[in-house]
């Protein structure tokens, strides 16, 4: 995964969270509360939508392995043990987001969609700028000319869908034309995964994986010192047999750059990482393990 990844049918139990919006506005001359809990966020040619903290909006019941499941496949894959405290909203004619983008928050934002039919309206998609357009004149070439498709991905927003991808990119979503119906609009649950630190499942326990982890990455930041700045995240997983000896490296996410251009010490940061954490050694246990490390690059 470089900067977004789009994956299908992410819960099982989709049609439940959204049964319980339909529910909540299936009477239009209703006056239950979860029809007065929404805000309309304006900020002037920036932000325009509708929306509510959607850890509250929902049952208990209903929303807990929704977050549950989101969480598991954030510790998993990127190596973050949480999410922020996710929001939901809804996006009806004129509604949209302009290109911003949100480097605090975490290190990789999500939109999950519980939009029933984006072709009820135009627009709606999750709009993120491409990495060449940020590099610009690297890949410049006077013999085409560009148009808008070249320089943005488009994501529409597909019922059960979860796209994850890097908050750094300006990113945005295209305006919503059509369509007034709460029942109707682009509907998704958007928020950060948060809170990075190596995860671990199967026989090692997170202290047994510390000591290892730790003598690692103080030679990789001693090494990492020497160059350029570099700012991203990479987030490794590691396959460890019970003796404790590494038997698959894979790199899980990516999103380093170079603050001085220089491809090559990209190249050489990711050999430095393979070479480090492929030959660690960890204490014997019952089973394999695996284990994930987010690296944060600031």
């Amino acid at each position: 995964m470089k900067h977004f990844s789009v994956h299908k049918n992410f819960f099982p139990e989709a049609k439940n969270l959204r049964a319980e919006f339909d529910q909540n506005f299936s009477n239009p001359r209703g006056t239950d509360s979860k029809r007065f809990v929404w805000d309309y966020w304006y900020f002037e040619d920036q932000y325009h939508l509708i929306r509510t903290p959607a850890f509250y909006y929902f049952t208990k019941k209903i929303y807990q392995n929704f977050h549950s499941q989101l969480v598991q496949w954030g510790r998993e894959n990127l190596g973050c043990h949480d999410i922020s405290p996710p929001w939901m909203s809804y996006y009806v004619d004129g509604c949209y987001q302009n290109l911003h983008s949100d480097v605090p928050h975490g290190p990789w934002a999500f939109v999950y969609s519980l939009t029933i039919d984006p072709k009820a309206f135009k627009g709606g998609e999750t709009l993120i700028m491409k990495p060449d357009v940020l590099d610009y004149w690297s890949t410049f070439q006077d013999q085409q000319d560009r148009e808008y498709q070249s320089f943005v991905d488009r994501i529409p927003a597909n019922f059960n869908q979860l796209v994850v991808f890097d908050p750094r990119f300006p990113h945005g979503v295209t305006e919503v034309k059509g369509t007034r119906d709460p029942q109707k609009a682009r509907l998704v649950i958007h928020g950060w995964f948060v809170e990075p630190r190596p995860y671990v499942v199967g026989g090692l326990t997170t202290a047994q994986v510390q000591k290892p982890l730790s003598e690692a990455m103080y030679m990789f930041s001693e090494e990492v010192a020497k160059l350029n700045p570099t700012h991203g995240t990479v987030s490794i997983r590691l396959e460890i047999s019970s003796a404790g000896n590494i038997t698959g490296y894979q790199e899980v996410t990516n999103t380093l750059v170079s603050l001085a251009h220089n491809q090559q010490e990209i190249i050489y940061t990711k050999k430095l990482l393979k070479a480090l954490f492929a030959n660690l050694h960890f204490p014997k246990a019952k089973k394999k393990s695996y284990l994930t490390i987010p690296i944060l690059f600031k």
